[in-house]
């Protein structure tokens, strides 16, 4: 018999015991977005990838807002992982990052392997 509960985190409770509406959902490995490192850390200098909670196009409830908007090839569902470096062709800064370029100018050459046409974009 498998044991789930001994393999999956343990997930945010109220004092009640229960997962209340508004709790953010817990991350895949366990770390909340406020321990990643930010763009100024020295374990991220000399990495352009960035995480999809520094992307203005990740909406309150994760979902992605440049797959809702088909710019990108993806689910018009899609949750990404929040703490994942990724080089992504819908990444759009929030106002305060110094590099100000979205996606399909940070990393043009991700057009050849999306399917995106480059004519469009």
């Amino acid at each position: 018999m498998i044991d789930w509960d001994a393999m999956l985190p343990p997930m945010p409770v109220a004092e009640s015991g229960e997962l209340q509406p508004g709790d953010p959902a817990p991350s895949v490995d366990g770390a909340e977005s406020s321990e990643l490192p930010g763009i100024d850390s020295p374990e991220r200098r000399g990495d352009d990838r960035r995480y999809c909670t520094e992307c203005e196009n990740l909406n309150d409830g994760g979902r992605c807002l440049a797959a809702v908007r088909r710019e990108i090839v993806a689910s018009r569902t899609y949750t990404p992982v929040r703490d994942l470096l990724r080089r992504c062709e819908g990444f759009k800064p929030l106002p305060g990052e110094p590099d100000q370029r979205h996606g399909w100018d940070k990393w043009g050459w991700l057009r050849r392997y999306s399917g995106a046409s480059q004519e469009g974009c």
